[in-house]
């Protein structure tokens, strides 16, 4: 009888408390596996970096005043994490602001480098001492500027660069029939122009009506003062109806 009473309390144990053990086991079971997953994918993700570096920066472009060698330096600093993960604005940012870059793109190439192409800024003209115009008419001051470049010279009041600089082209292009070329512009306080030709020939226009007077002046150089060119100092357009020019070996200012 007692043999009998055990049985029946086994099965009913069992019928009763296995249940509850099995889903306890399935659940901890799932939670379980989800841990392990989770374990490898952050494992996999630490080792994305570790497996896929960035081992070499490409610079790409035609310099003239910029080195690779050094936007490579300059970059290298700021490339951190790997293939996927490398922060390309820090990268970016580190370059953008040299004084002659003018724009540049990142791209990443298979499977561990990145190629920057930079594009230099084209300088157009100095803007007084220590500083130069680009193509794009932004003033920037780069460091040890030569001035051995064959670029005209602007000098004026604070913010006049932009409108100097493209009267400059202008201005040019007016005197291409004379032969004459630019070499320095000079607007002062009062907003007066006064340009000096290479050949040593300065030309003042004034502050007003500077495209008739330097209309006035090419129609006048090409007739009557071209040969005579060596031997004038300056040639003043200020006046409404002629000009005066002051020659060099002390001859009298002729007012025509």
């Amino acid at each position: 009888v007692r043999g009998k009473s055990r049985q029946k309390r086994g099965r009913q144990w069992r019928e009763r408390v296995m249940p509850v053990l099995q889903s306890r086991w399935v659940k901890g079971g799932v939670l379980l596996s989800a841990l392990a997953m989770l374990m490898i994918w952050g494992q996999q993700q630490v080792d994305i970096d570790q497996l896929l570096p960035i081992e070499r920066v490409q610079i790409e472009g035609e310099f003239k005043h910029l080195s690779t060698q050094d936007l490579q330096e300059q970059a290298l600093p700021h490339v951190s994490g790997g293939f996927f993960t490398v922060n390309l604005v820090n990268v970016r940012n580190a370059l953008i602001n040299l004084p002659w870059v003018e724009n540049l793109s990142i791209r990443r190439t298979w499977p561990d480098a990145l190629t920057i192409r930079v594009i230099e800024k084209q300088a157009v003209a100095y803007w007084g001492e220590k500083q130069l115009i680009s193509s794009r008419a932004e003033v920037f001051e780069p460091n040890g500027l030569s001035r051995d470049m064959l670029l005209p010279v602007l000098m004026g009041p604070t913010g006049q660069h932009e409108e100097m600089v493209k009267e400059l082209a202008r201005m040019q292009a007016w005197l291409m029939d004379s032969g004459l070329m630019i070499s320095k512009i000079l607007q002062d306080e009062r907003r007066s122009w006064v340009l000096y030709m290479e050949s040593g020939l300065e030309l003042r226009l004034g502050r007003h009506s500077r495209s008739e007077r330097l209309h006035r002046f090419v129609d006048v150089y090409k007739q009557h003062l071209e040969k005579k060119n060596e031997l004038i100092k300056h040639i003043d357009m200020r006046y409404t109806n002629g000009f005066a020019v002051a020659w060099k070996q002390e001859q009298q200012g002729r007012g025509v």
